[in-house]
């Protein structure tokens, strides 16, 4: 089903091929975004603790955090249609390039301006995850799209356990003028056997002028805004998954920092804390999660997980100890993973397949800005007003996305009880 790479007339993959021909390539891209998470993973633990080893302001700790998400915010949807027009493969590997080489600028440097372009150049060329979503959709029928879709997840948390726990046993390796650059270099050599094994293994997935189905991609569009304007479940259901990371990139861009100040945590400790996290996030998604929503139903956990967030916020503003932490990571990985793919379920039952891409693609892009102006904003709360800042204004995006949320579940029962009445 694969060819060599130095065959320019390998076939491409569709599945209308022999039985099942669509299984080896969903394995293999699935591996190389595995792959590519370990590098990510095993460098965001510690991004912040560079920064700040290197002596830099809150505010220039936020902005370097801020910049990745800011230029996925214009580049991704870029690299989504030019993935369309010229194919999934070379994108990727563009990709895959360009992390690369961030990565080994932040393991060379640390100079702001220096890290600062390599964090834009990541985020410019970070289209790996819109891509790879785009692949999966050419290569799985779409009634299995769900299902393939869901290993995604499943990779994410795979690699965000196996990333920090490496990150954390690289960390105390010194190089040179600091312990923190070997995770790095580590970081690209991960990127570098992405990328190797896109450029020898991985057959493109679309045929030359082969029309894309939107339906399976998500990208940002007229067509998704029209319709979330347009329909008031999908207003506040997007709004509500906006506040949702809003709230929760209050922990993703501080919480490295977040343990240094308040339990003098080491950079391996962190990392390990990290991975605690993804081991919480794996099991609750994979086994809990999963039972209770086929039991109780999406609305129901949508609410009790925001709810969850608030009270795992709550006390993470108040650990001070790991045997307080540890609870804590407990009740956020939980409720999260309770959160966030019923909001999801939620929002896909409300339009027809032929726009959901596009909906979704107008809500990662606006989770996409919720999370590059709270990780500037709570970083800047860390720095001046201390550890507990950023959660305690975290809780209250929850119950700001709680009340969001329970009127976006309102609006779907009456448009429910609407289309009986007709």
């Amino acid at each position: 089903m694969t060819a060599p790479a130095t065959d320019p007339t390998a076939p491409t993959v569709t599945h209308e091929a022999a039985a099942d021909p669509y299984k080896g390539s969903l394995k293999l891209i699935l591996l190389i975004l595995f792959v590519d998470l370990l590098g990510f993973s095993l460098v965001v633990p510690l991004l912040p603790r560079y920064a700040d080893s290197a002596g830099f302001s809150a505010t220039k700790i936020g902005i370097l955090m801020a910049t990745y998400p800011f230029c996925q915010l214009f580049a991704g949807p870029i690299l989504g249609r030019l993935s369309d027009r010229y194919g999934r493969k070379p994108v990727l590997m563009v990709s895959q390039m360009g992390t690369t080489i961030s990565f080994l600028i932040l393991a060379m440097t640390q100079r702001f301006e220096l890290m600062l372009l390599a964090r834009a150049l990541d985020g410019t060329s970070g289209g790996n995850i819109l891509v790879a979503q785009a692949y999966i959709a050419d290569v799985t029928p779409p009634k299995d799209r769900a299902r393939s879709f869901g290993l995604i997840g499943m990779v994410f948390g795979l690699g965000f356990i196996i990333g920090p726990t490496l990150g954390g046993l690289l960390s105390g390796v010194k190089l040179g003028a600091g312990d923190l650059r070997l995770p790095f270099l580590a970081a690209a050599v991960f990127s570098v056997t992405a990328w190797t094994i896109v450029l020898l293994r991985l057959p493109e997935s679309r045929r030359p002028g082969e029309s894309a189905d939107s339906s399976g991609t998500r990208v940002i569009g007229r067509q998704g805004v029209r319709a979330v304007i347009s329909d008031p479940r999908l207003q506040w259901l997007v709004l509500g998954g906006a506040l949702l990371v809003l709230g929760w990139s209050s922990l993703e861009g501080t919480f490295s920092l977040f343990l240094k100040r308040r339990l003098e945590y080491t950079p391996r400790q962190a990392s390990m804390a990290f991975a605690f996290a993804g081991i919480v996030g794996v099991l609750g998604q994979g086994f809990l999660i999963r039972r209770m929503v086929a039991r109780f139903g999406e609305r129901k956990l949508v609410v009790w997980g925001l709810s969850g967030l608030v009270v795992g916020f709550l006390a993470m503003s108040q650990v001070r100890s790991t045997a307080a932490l540890l609870p804590a990571l407990v009740i956020v990985g939980l409720a999260h993973g309770m959160a966030q793919p019923s909001l999801s379920g939620l929002i896909s039952r409300s339009c027809s397949p032929q726009i959901q891409g596009s909906v979704f693609g107008t809500m990662t892009s606006a989770q996409t800005a919720a999370r590059m102006t709270n990780f500037f904003m709570a970083n800047q709360m860390l720095g001046r007003f201390g550890p507990s800042a950023p959660f305690l204004s975290g809780a209250v995006v929850f119950v700001a996305a709680l009340a969001v949320v329970r009127t976006g579940i309102r609006k779907l029962d009456e448009a429910s009880v609407a289309s009986h009445d007709h």
